[in-house]
């Protein structure tokens, strides 16, 4: 059940109704991750996402390199509640950006597969998708801008 909660009080998912949840709680693993760790590496994965990332604890950074790879931006810090590996998983190309664990972190795992039978199952995602997708691209343009 606490597990059924916590996604419910992720935004993602906090327009699903409580069976959908305990349907989706169901296929999620627990993992843990070093501080330090890479969990998504623009040079190193040329594959698409393997699942979704929900942080249950700990913080983590996404940043996109330099193309010399000697500086990166950090475009977001993400908490408790905060997803990554979603967009890889509609669009199915490798990661854009690198996260790195800034401590260590307990996240939930949800197998692509499982995230996109829930995604048809439960169109209302999509909609939780909405405020950090406008995230990502008021970021992308505040990047872009200080490059100009």
């Amino acid at each position: 059940m606490e597990t059924t909660e916590f996604l419910g009080s992720v935004g993602l998912f906090k327009h699903l109704k409580e069976d959908a949840l305990e349907r989706l709680s169901s296929q999620l693993r627990l993992v843990y991750l070093p501080e330090g760790h890479m969990i998504r590496d623009t040079h190193r994965d040329t594959k698409p996402a393997d699942g979704l990332y929900i942080i249950k604890s700990g913080v983590a950074k996404v940043t996109k390199p330099s193309q010399t790879w000697e500086a990166e931006a950090v475009l977001a810090i993400l908490v408790k509640g905060d997803c990554f590996g979603e967009i890889g998983l509609i669009d199915g190309l490798p990661p854009s950006a690198d996260v790195t664990a800034m401590e260590a972190m307990e996240c939930y795992f949800l197998p692509r597969d499982a995230f996109l039978a829930a995604l048809e199952a439960n169109p209302e995602i999509a909609l939780g998708m909405l405020p950090s997708l406008g995230t990502m691209v008021r970021s992308a343009d505040q990047w872009i801008a200080q490059l100009l």
